[in-house]
């Protein structure tokens, strides 16, 4: 498998997406937890900022914006420590989370909401409830106004220019 090199992995707001392991058994509702309670624990408050999340029971999306702690040490410490957990409470050996990771750098205001809506409305594209706000394993009721969710989101704020840039881009202004 070829490595690709990371163009940036601070400074920028992601779209993160990782995976179970080829025939590893589906998360239970414990291990989804788990997954959230440590990303809680790992976010500090210069580290990065966390908008967005879902925790699927195959997968999980974040819409991150590392700050201080670039992204490859917040999926490294993210996977292994919930890995290692999962792994000792089924008692199983071997990896949990596949190796790599999808990313997607947001560079517009339109990218963010779009990939915000996409997070929240990915158990209800899984048939895993009728309702975005019922998934309790999402940012979504925070965003709803519904109540706490399990890891109270950062805030940002944008205009209303949907193409909006999310990060200064000197050349554009020659």
């Amino acid at each position: 498998m070829t490595r690709l090199r990371r163009i940036e992995e601070l400074d920028r707001i992601f779209f993160v997406t990782f995976n179970v392991e080829r025939g590893v058994k589906a998360l239970s509702d414990a291990e989804r937890d788990l997954v959230l309670q440590t990303l809680g624990e790992l976010r500090g408050p210069d580290d990065f900022a966390l908008f967005g999340y879902v925790v699927m029971p195959d997968h999980a999306h974040l819409l991150l914006w590392p700050r201080s702690v670039s992204l490859v040490r917040i999926l490294r410490d993210l996977k292994s420590k919930t890995g290692f957990g999962i792994a000792k409470s089924r008692d199983a050996h071997g990896p949990i989370w596949q190796r790599s990771y999808f990313d997607f750098i947001c560079r517009r205001a339109r990218d963010f909401g779009d990939k915000l809506e996409y997070i929240h409305q990915n158990p209800v594209a899984a048939h895993l409830v009728e309702s975005a706000e019922n998934w309790p394993w999402s940012s979504c009721r925070h965003y709803a106004h519904l109540g706490e969710s399990p890891v109270k989101p950062d805030f940002i704020e944008f205009s209303a220019d949907p193409n909006e840039l999310l990060w200064p881009a000197p050349w554009r202004s020659r």
